[in-house]
């Protein structure tokens, strides 16, 4: 069954009509709503209320419209539920149809369609979605409301989640959602979508915050998702870091006949001498230093971080007068890009293992291809880290890692570094060792 929703007057200067129109088995079947809207509001290729503070309870409104698709598609499921006996299931008659939807329209109160609605998964995520749009739905454990990038993730989810209902025709809600969703919709978003393994990780640990709020909350009973077997997807990524040799010849081209590469160049610079996220980067004003310490409220995590600023990126800083320049991570990468391939040490290649569309592939690429902003805070971590003069905990603080696990996430050291390392520290053990027996 297909369910859309119209308008009886589209170009009207007043609140006009809203029906519904509902397609099966060759039928077309129409019911008018009890409500109407002014078409300003309406968006005609979602068919739905817009977002818009004009519009203050769209979120009610659209999961009302929600609500009876839903009533819909379960009312002739029902039917063939109970047909299903028969030879040759005989089509949802149009009365049955229309009667079930005039009844649920007409006979319960909007406070109980509103209440009913939210028991719902789709009513309950649309609801917790406008709690996070609107900051009544905080941060657990900073009391703060969600950052813009959490809220678009939640956002995210739910729109893979529409993708897979509307292409598996598998009716998603709290008593469905059992190991045979959670494999479909892992097989869809692996080979339909072709996205990567963490990506879908991302996706399935949103899922289950939303599932175990709606289970504290009381409104979900179905405890399948809790099972082990229901669990996130994780894949080592194959991210690169600069070393100090690389970032110092990065620093060496001369750009003055680009500005706007060279801005970049700098900007990515200050990342690497500062390890601050691109997102904190570009928010960096005068009034976030003083005696040559940034003091910045992280936009990710809303935590602050104290970075001294070393000679480097004191300077970089001091030809912008400590405000850093505005542009957009996607532009930024894409300059960001350019710059790369200028240096000499980048062009040699990386082969690396990627996961993607359910198959292993072995990719081989030129070092300067996968530099990318976020490329500048994994070379402060991993060149400190390598350094061995500061404690982690001192680096942590820097970076604004709460544990030590998810810091060591961000140290890209190969075997063959770690080799060397080694092999550094023995010469020094067998160095000591033969000063001490010299004395």
């Amino acid at each position: 069954m297909k369910v859309n929703f119209y308008l009886k007057v589209p170009n009207a200067d007043f609140e006009t009509s809203i029906f519904c129109m509902f397609r099966y088995d060759g039928k077309e079947v129409k019911v008018y709503t009890d409500k109407k809207i002014l078409p300003e509001y309406w968006n005609k290729e979602q068919q739905k209320v817009r977002t818009t503070k004009k519009f203050p309870t769209n979120p009610e409104f659209n999961n009302y419209l929600k609500s009876i698709e839903d009533l819909a598609i379960q009312t002739e499921y029902d039917w063939k539920q109970k047909h299903r006996n028969l030879k040759e299931i005989p089509s949802l008659p149009e009365q049955i149809l229309k009667d079930c939807i005039k009844n649920y329209i007409n006979k319960s109160t909007p406070e109980k369609r509103e209440s009913n609605t939210i028991k719902t998964f789709w009513g309950y995520y649309e609801n917790l979605l406008f709690r996070m749009d609107n900051g009544t739905r905080i941060n657990n454990k900073t009391g703060e409301p969600l950052a813009a990038k959490t809220i678009f993730q939640f956002h995210n989810v739910k729109r893979h989640l529409q993708d897979f209902e509307a292409k598996t025709k598998y009716k998603i809600d709290f008593d469905s959602i059992d190991m045979t969703f959670y494999k479909g919709l892992k097989d869809f978003l692996t080979i339909k979508k072709q996205l990567k393994p963490n990506t879908i990780g991302k996706v399935i640990t949103n899922l289950k915050v939303v599932l175990n709020e709606a289970f504290d909350d009381e409104i979900n009973t179905n405890t399948k998702f809790k099972s082990s077997k229901f669990k996130n997807i994780n894949a080592k990524t194959e991210t690169i870091y600069l070393t100090e040799s690389e970032i110092n010849e990065m620093l060496a081209l001369d750009l003055s006949y680009k500005p706007s590469r060279e801005r970049v160049r700098d900007i990515f610079i200050i990342g690497c001498y500062t390890g601050l996220r691109f997102s904190d980067l570009t928010k960096i004003k005068q009034g976030n230093i003083e005696n040559d310490i940034i003091e910045i409220e992280q936009t990710k995590t809303g935590g602050t971080v104290f970075v001294p600023l070393r000679p480097v990126a004191k300077n970089l800083l001091n030809k912008y007068s400590n405000n850093i320049p505005t542009i957009s991570n996607q532009r930024f990468n894409e300059y960001l890009q350019e710059v790369a391939k200028l240096c000499n040490g980048l062009q040699k290649e990386i082969t690396y293992s990627e996961i993607k569309g359910g198959k292993k592939l072995t990719i081989t690429r030129p070092k300067f291809e996968l530099v990318s902003s976020h490329t500048a805070r994994r070379s402060f971590a991993t060149n400190e880290y390598k350094a061995g003069d500061l404690t982690i905990s001192e680096i942590m603080s820097i970076t604004g890692h709460k544990t030590e696990k998810a810091f060591y996430k961000y140290i890209r050291e190969t075997p063959k570094d770690s080799a060397l390392r080694v092999q550094e520290k023995w010469a020094k053990r067998i160095e000591t060792k033969s000063h001490l027996k010299a004395v």
